[in-house]
């Protein structure tokens, strides 16, 4: 269960910026056995003096098109998977024309329990941990 909360600055084009939101679930798909309908991407677009992105930290070099990818997810996933999430998305925003050093991921993990996915009902309570829904009641 993903949220991919994707910054852009505005000078972008929209179909580059689509090429890296679909290169961000590719990825998740790929490599965290995200299922291909769970998709949920929040994309904000700033102009370039609301994105203060430092051009070289670490040992990179950043252009104007430098973006900024978050991804809140279900707690489980291995160093591995997130290893390759990561080098997923960098590949398919290169192959979209994004500078590799252009693309920024910082992932965060919560539990089931974190989410509600509509109606109040809390998603840890009401489906089992593979994101089927359990036998219990609704509220």
């Amino acid at each position: 269960m993903p949220l991919a909360r994707i910054s852009v600055p505005a000078a972008l084009p929209a179909g580059k910026t689509r090429k890296l939101a679909d290169a961000v679930h590719d990825g998740l798909v790929a490599t965290c056995n995200v299922p291909l309908k769970d998709r949920f991407q929040l994309i904000s677009v700033f102009e370039s003096r609301c994105m203060i992105i430092d051009r070289n930290f670490p040992d990179v070099n950043r252009t104007s098109e430098a973006s900024i990818v978050e991804i809140l997810f279900l707690e489980g996933r291995s160093v591995a998977q997130k290893t390759a999430l990561f080098q997923h998305v960098a590949a398919g925003a290169i192959e979209a024309g994004f500078v590799g050093d252009d693309i920024m991921i910082v992932l965060s993990e919560n539990a089931p329990r974190d989410w509600s996915l509509g109606c109040g009902r809390s998603y840890g309570r009401n489906h089992a941990p593979d994101g089927s829904a359990s036998t219990g009641s609704r509220q």
